[in-house]
């Protein structure tokens, strides 16, 4: 047995040093002294079933945890692989370290076996991506890769090593190879000029409300609920901020996303200070075009780049959260307009009320599902949801009461993503039940991914609400043109899927049967798929986009 220490070495030294808990990935030949060191160095190497799914879990960990995942494969095939992950992290805005083999420096251009030259394409979808032909400057590059990973907005980074790099001895030592620098970002305080106009603007303010986003996620602040409660401002979360503040307080008005939200699109307009806290006006926003000219507008974010991004704000602070809370825990409260800012909270819990659907021979309506599945499970579930019709009625029905209990794939419009953030997720937090909501559509993608979590006695539960079609674009393409287009999808017995991969499987056309099966499901500590047959409703988010 080869145990020097060599490129491989030196990679998963640095790694196990910056806090790398598991490494995410598919088996390959030229990566084997990665594989070999992780054995030695005590690093879990989660060995997926593929690439794609491979990085969907090391993103899912970041989501749960705050902290950067690291995702390891072979070169050609493997690399080109990881390049949906990559553009879900970076519209995600989550860091993820990938690094990818190639060929042999000595076979460059000469068409070795998978060599093709990806790095164009790795730099098209990260913050930053290089290749390192020296061992013993991988330490060096790593450091390097984990600065660019963090700067302004978290995102991915790619390091690609030749074979024989990772093979080559290295002639520094071990103890040598540490990571540089904080291994989270630098935050960022206000200027006292900042800060002073604020605070003017907030104190004229007679109906505000707070958007909480990304930011507040990796810079969670402990005075962010006083204050909000100080000042009884309602507020709304964005994306990984959910949760930030449990989404069943009294001042939460549901979630940041106009499509599913209709109190929040009233906000907007009717809102005379607007403050958005770690988070630009993006999609979810409607990019901020149905505020009023009129309307104050404070952003606040630690990357410059998203400040005034599709909506000018009127005063645009590059500051951490933490840092922006201290200075609202710390104000006096204005003479807000109590009862309009009492109204959107009560707007949005009468809306929430309203939202029921009636059952029928086909199936259970989505909330009903849903519903079943949500008062089942304890408050520290992790909650998984996608980019299709399903998904967005659960994205309403939630309320997310801590940070990192809840994992929105699909900021690119992904499917495919669902199943392996539920092993992602578990693997990061093993304690913690998991519950992935998805279609019959997505749930085809990954659902091999069971077998990954099963082998490694991980657990998670897969609630696949079955209306028979891929529903996010049949149910529009027949408002449109009155008939669809290979939409439908006969039905499956994924139950047995997943008890064919080693988990168990259930199906369930009740609410009582389906509280019954999830609880079984976690009880078993086995991943399981909860098969749901439901009604094929248009969701409110779909029928407002469409």
């Amino acid at each position: 047995m080869d145990n020097q220490a060599n490129g491989g070495t030196a990679i998963v030294r640095w790694l196990k040093n910056a806090g790398i808990k598991n490494v995410f990935s598919v088996s390959g030949g030229p990566i084997n002294p990665i594989y070999q060191a992780c054995a030695h160095d005590g690093v879990q190497l989660v060995h997926a079933r593929h690439e794609a799914a491979a990085g969907y879990m090391a993103e899912a960990a970041a989501r749960v945890s705050g902290n950067p995942a690291a995702l390891v494969v072979t070169l050609g095939p493997g690399v080109a692989n990881t390049l949906t992950p990559a553009v879900v992290s970076n519209l995600g805005g989550t860091p993820l370290l990938i690094i990818g083999a190639q060929s042999a420096t000595t076979s460059a251009e000469r068409g070795a076996g998978m060599s093709f030259e990806l790095l164009p394409a790795m730099r098209s979808v990260t913050k930053w991506a290089a290749r390192c032909t020296d061992p013993n400057r991988l330490a060096e590059y790593l450091d390097i890769a984990w600065r660019k990973m963090w700067a302004g907005r978290p995102g991915p980074v790619f390091l690609e090593v030749p074979t024989d790099v990772l093979h080559q001895p290295i002639s520094i030592g071990l103890e040598n190879i540490l990571p540089s620098g904080p291994t989270k970002p630098v935050k960022p305080g206000l200027s006292p000029a900042d800060a002073d106009e604020f605070l003017r603007k907030f104190s004229a303010a007679k109906r505000p409300i707070l958007l909480l986003g990304d930011d507040t996620f990796y810079d969670p602040s402990e005075k962010l609920q006083s204050a909000i409660e100080k000042h009884g401002i309602p507020f709304f979360t964005l994306r990984l901020a959910r949760g930030i503040v449990d989404e069943r307080h009294p001042l939460c008005a549901g979630p940041g996303y106009t499509p599913c939200n209709s109190s929040l699109r009233s906000a907007l307009q009717e809102a005379d200070l607007i403050i958005l806290l770690g988070h630009h006006f993006e999609f979810d926003l409607d990019f901020g075009s149905a505020i009023p000219v009129t309307t104050e507008i404070v952003q606040v974010a630690m990357d410059q780049e998203l400040l005034h991004r599709n909506r000018r704000a009127s005063l645009a602070i590059a500051a951490s959260s933490s840092a922006f809370v201290e200075l609202l825990a710390q104000a006096d409260t204005p003479s807000f307009d109590e009862a309009w800012t009492r109204g959107v909270v009560e707007s949005w819990n009468a809306e929430f009320a309203a939202q029921e659907g009636e059952d029928d021979q086909t199936g259970l309506h989505p909330i009903t599902a849903v519903d079943a599945v949500r008062e089942a499970m304890p408050d520290n579930t992790i909650f998984v949801t996608s980019h299709g019709n399903i998904d967005f009625w659960a994205d309403a029905r939630l309320k997310i009461p801590a940070r990192g209990r809840y994992l929105r794939a699909g900021q690119s419009g992904t499917l495919g993503a669902e199943v392996p953030y539920g092993a992602g997720a578990n693997f990061e937090d093993p304690d913690a039940p998991v519950v992935v909501f998805v279609g019959d559509g997505g749930v085809g993608y990954h659902v091999t991914e069971l077998d990954t979590a099963e082998r490694y006695g991980r657990a998670f539960t897969i609630v696949v609400l079955d209306d028979q079609l891929w529903g996010a674009i049949a149910l529009p393409q027949d408002m449109k043109y009155g008939e669809t287009y290979a939409m439908n999808l006969p039905r499956r017995d994924w139950a047995k899927v997943a008890e064919g991969l080693g988990g168990k499987g259930f199906i369930a056309t009740t609410p009582e049967e389906i509280a019954s099966a999830v609880r079984e499901a976690h009880a078993s500590g086995k991943p399981a798929i909860v098969q749901v047959p439901v009604r094929s409703v248009l969701s409110p988010y779909m029928a407002y986009i469409s």
